[in-house]
């Protein structure tokens, strides 16, 4: 029973943490399984999105509408942020559940790289990245989006990526509605 009510909270929480589909050539999205060098099992997503760098960067840290994209988050809040990245509280509440957990967002590279890694709260291990890589032309972005979850205990893989990969779809759809609306 545990781990069927975890189960929306790890699909929810990959989304969280991180992202549809458009009218042309970046329609596809390119999902697969990954594991970082801690072994722990993740995600990676890959697909395009029809905006500058600028704006897509902005989509990523505006933390005042983060909410409108990354769906499952019940609040958020922004403990520290300069131009090296920022430091932020997560609540996300699913089912009955509430979780909280911190994440430390590293501006890697200003609109190119952006990595997070868990701090404190919930979840043994969390972590993950958002690359923006030039496209094929001018205003087409490649997207390459990771993440890596180890909630503490045995959770069936398979299931935790059917519904990510799921969830990631219609971030996906939520990033180009706002990016389409400005």
């Amino acid at each position: 029973m545990r781990h069927a009510v975890l189960l929306p909270v790890l699909m929810s929480l990959c989304m969280t943490l991180v992202p549809g589909k458009g009218a042309f050539a970046e329609d596809a999205l390119n999902i697969e399984d990954v594991t970082n060098d801690r072994g722990v099992k993740g995600l990676r997503a890959t697909f395009q999105l029809n905006a500058s760098r600028e704006a897509i960067w902005n989509l990523l840290t505006d933390y005042d509408r983060f909410t409108e994209t990354f769906t499952g988050i019940r609040s958020l809040e922004v403990i520290s942020e300069d131009d090296r990245g920022a430091r932020v509280r997560f609540k996300i509440k699913v089912a009955f559940l509430l979780f909280d957990y911190t994440l430390q967002r590293d501006y890697v590279r200003p609109y190119e790289l952006i990595t997070w890694h868990r701090t404190g709260g919930d979840f043994r291990h969390l972590s993950g990245s958002w690359g923006i890589i030039p496209g094929p032309t001018e205003n087409i972005q490649q997207i390459i989006y990771e993440s890596f979850v180890d909630v503490g205990f045995l959770v069936p893989t398979a299931l935790v990526r059917d519904g990510a990969a799921r969830e990631l779809e219609q971030t996906v759809k939520r990033m180009r509605a706002r990016l389409e609306a400005g």
